[in-house]
C-alpha cells in the first residue's frame, strides 16, 4: 500500500452499513517505522481518529467493523505525514521532495518513494523539518560536544550568579522562557483565509469560527502562528 493512496479514502461502517469521512492525515511512531492510525474529518467537519488495529480491511474503502472503532481523542505528540519534506543525504546530496511512502499490510514502514529514487525505512536516518538519509549512520554521530572550555564558563558563570548577595527573589535561570501563543484569544474570532495543511490539503476555511476543535487542527499541522494572523 501508498500512503497517497491511502490519503483521500473514505471511511465505510460495516455495521451502520455508511459513510463516516475522509482521512486527511496520518499519525506515524516517533521514529517513522509504522503507521499508528489515520485522522479523518465527516460532512459536518468534526475530526476523528482511527487506530490501524481497528481498520478491517482497506481496498476501495477503508472499512470498520462499527462506530466504536473511531475515537475523538488525538495523538498531539506523534508525528504527521512526512509527504512533501525535503529528502537529503548526509553529504549534501539533494534528492527532491518525498513522493510517497510504502507500507505493509501490517501498517510498518517499508519505502520512502521521491521523483527519482527509492529509500529503504532503514536509511532514512531521521525526520523533522526534512528526512536525512545515511548508510550505517546514526544520529548520535551528529550531536555537537560540549568542550571543556563551555563547561569551565558555563560553571564560572553559575557561581558568579549564585555569589550576587542582591538578587534574593525569583531564582535565575540561563535560558529565556518559553514564548507560546494563547490560544483563549483565538476562540469565537472568524478567519480571514483557508488554510492548508501539511500535505497542501484544506484542514481550515475562510470565514470559518474559530473553535476549540480548529485550534487543535492548526496545531497538528503546525499552523497555530499562520492561523493567528488570519483571524478577524
Amino acid at each position: 500500500m501508498k500512503l497517497s493512496e491511502i490519503i483521500g479514502k473514505r471511511v465505510f461502517v460495516i455495521y451502520d452499513a455508511k459513510f463516516l469521512g475522509t482521512v486527511h492525515d496520518v499519525a506515524f511512531d516517533e521514529k517513522y517505522k509504522k503507521v499508528l492510525g489515520f485522522y479523518f474529518f465527516d460532512q459536518d467537519e468534526n475530526e476523528y481518529y482511527l487506530k490501524t488495529q481497528n481498520i478491517f480491511g482497506i481496498k476501495d474503502y477503508i472499512t470498520i467493523k462499527n462506530s466504536s472503532k473511531i475515537t475523538s481523542n488525538f495523538l498531539l505528540d506523534k508525528p504527521l505525514s512526512p509527504l512533501g519534506k525535503q529528502v537529503v543525504d548526509i553529504n549534501g546530496q539533494d534528492y527532491d521532495i518525498l513522493n510517497d511512502v510504502e507500507i505493509d499490510q501490517n501498517f510498518m514502514v517499508q519505502t520512502f518513494i521521491t521523483k527519482n529514487q527509492k529509500f529503504s525505512s532503514s536509511k532514512i536516518m531521521h525526520i523533522s523539518h526534512s528526512i536525512i538519509v545515511a548508510e550505517n549512520a546514526k544520529m548520535q554521530n551528529f550531536k555537537p560536544k560540549k568542550t571543556k572550555q563551555n563547561e569551565e564558563m558555563l560553571n564560572n558563570l553559575t557561581v558568579s550568579i549564585m555569589k550576587m548577595d542582591d538578587v534574593k527573589s525569583s531564582p535565575i535561570t540561563l535560558m529565556p522562557p518559553k514564548i507560546t501563543v494563547n490560544s483563549d484569544i483565538l476562540l469565537g474570532k472568524r478567519l480571514a483565509k483557508d488554510i492548508l495543511g501539511k500535505n497542501n490539503e484544506l484542514i481550515l476555511k475562510q470565514n470559518q469560527i474559530i473553535t476549540p476543535k480548529q485550534v487543535i487542527i492548526a496545531k497538528q499541522h503546525e499552523k497555530l502562528n499562520e492561523l493567528f494572523y488570519s483571524v478577524y
